[in-house]
């Protein structure tokens, strides 16, 4: 199912007056009548009664029966019990017009029950389905946490998305503040498994919230809006995709890619975003500008900053990468555009714009074009794969390796020329 699909959280309100729960202890008190008037029901055998009774009423009139079980659940929750999906129709007959989809993860609230059909509300989704396909009453109750998502929202301003589920493993990516997404998996030791975009990673539990929610279906116009931003979005992909590739027949020039940045100047800041057009943070605004010359950055500021040669900021050339760090900590990358300014998406309140080199937290450069090279040899940590790749990718060759770094260190060196 498509993760553009409405996912909405359970909320359930019981309604007024008494419910009477079969198998519960039932305590009852008498109305203002004469005892002559009351009619008595032995103790023994009214548990059967009830259940009989409640069985008849509740297909007949399933909204007066919002009937909590000790798991907070209410016995009108249905999910769906098909393959990939099932058609919502708008009457009780095969043959009738479908209005939506119930797919093989969703949840339901069932509305009413027919001979052999059921009257369900699946997201906004409204019809018959064929009884069954669904799972309902206490099967339903059993089944649950099959169907149910678990969601994080982060409370940071930032959280680093690591390798593994531990402070010292490597940071992937960072997300920020008040996004959404699914666990993938079981949480490890407090930390979550989740995806950011492409991206598998884990985040601590000390920085998100957790919700349960379920799927839902859709309706037949929910599906068609999906499905043509599905072909727009696969489109724009490969037209980039070529582009891209068009791009790469010919090395850019650091003018060129400033040129080329240059016509995103007034367009939004968007924290994790990547977007030239619609928004992007720092780094995904490099990242996206570079991907346009066929040449594939990390995401993230932390991780741009070993993707090249590194050089001074001062000795810094059009089209070089200048990072800004405070405390030892790297949190934002700008391109050089040359004579002391740069382009960069500096943040939510003024958007991308033209700016100018900040000498106290301008820290080092990094060379990203082939043009700006003038190396015939370097050393690169051999741990330091993205390094290692970029310059592989730039010609070079390793011709020796050192098992210490020079200070002795067990990090080896390789050491390459071209």
């Amino acid at each position: 199912m498509s993760n553009m699909r409405m996912k909405h959280k359970l909320i359930m309100s019981m309604m007024a007056g008494m419910i009477i729960i079969p198998g519960s202890v039932v305590r009852t008190q008498a109305a203002e009548t004469d005892d002559s008037e009351k009619s008595l029901v032995p103790v023994t055998g009214i548990e059967n009664i009830l259940e009989a009774s409640y069985q008849t009423e509740i297909k007949n009139n399933i909204n007066l029966y919002l009937v909590p079980t000790e798991e907070g659940e209410y016995l009108n929750i249905a999910f769906s019990n098909t393959g990939d999906y099932t058609y919502i129709r708008s009457e009780a007959d095969e043959n009738s017009e479908w209005v939506g989809k119930l797919y093989s993860d969703s949840a339901a609230v069932v509305l009413e029950y027919l001979d052999g059909w059921t009257k369900i509300r699946s997201g906004n989704a409204e019809g018959y389905v064929p009884t069954e396909t669904l799972f309902t009453g206490e099967e339903a109750r059993s089944r649950s946490d099959e169907y149910t998502n678990e969601n994080v929202t982060v409370t940071a301003d930032c959280l680093n998305v690591r390798e593994g589920h531990g402070t010292d493993t490597t940071v992937l990516t960072q997300i920020g503040q008040g996004e959404e997404y699914l666990v993938t998996a079981d949480p490890v030791d407090g930390w979550y498994p989740i995806q950011v975009g492409e991206v598998n990673g884990w985040v601590c539990g000390d920085y998100v919230t957790e919700e349960s929610s379920y799927s839902y279906g859709e309706t037949k116009e929910e599906e068609q809006k999906r499905m043509e931003a599905e072909e727009a979005a696969a489109a724009e992909a490969e037209a980039e995709a070529q582009a891209a590739e068009a791009a790469a027949q010919s090395v850019a020039s650091g003018q060129e890619v400033i040129d080329y940045a240059c016509q995103f100047i007034g367009n939004p800041y968007v924290w994790g975003g990547t977007s030239l057009t619609d928004g992007a943070d720092c780094s995904g605004f490099v990242q996206s500008v570079y991907a346009h010359f066929g040449i594939s950055l990390p995401r993230t500021s932390y991780e741009q900053r070993s993707a090249g040669y590194e050089v001074s900021y001062e000795d810094a050339q059009p089209g070089d990468l200048i990072f800004y760090a405070k405390d030892g900590y790297v949190h934002h990358v700008v391109m050089y555009a040359g004579d002391g300014k740069t382009i960069e998406a500096a943040n939510e309140d003024q958007g991308i714009i033209s700016g100018t080199v900040y000498i106290p937290e301008a820290v080092w450069a990094t060379r990203i074009l082939e043009e700006n090279y003038n190396l015939e040899g370097t050393d690169v940590n051999e741990q330091n794969a993205q390094a290692a790749g970029f310059y592989a990718r730039m010609g070079f060759r390793i011709v020796s390796r050192d098992a210490l770094d020079p200070s002795g260190r067990p990090y080896p060196i390789l050491h390459l020329e071209r």
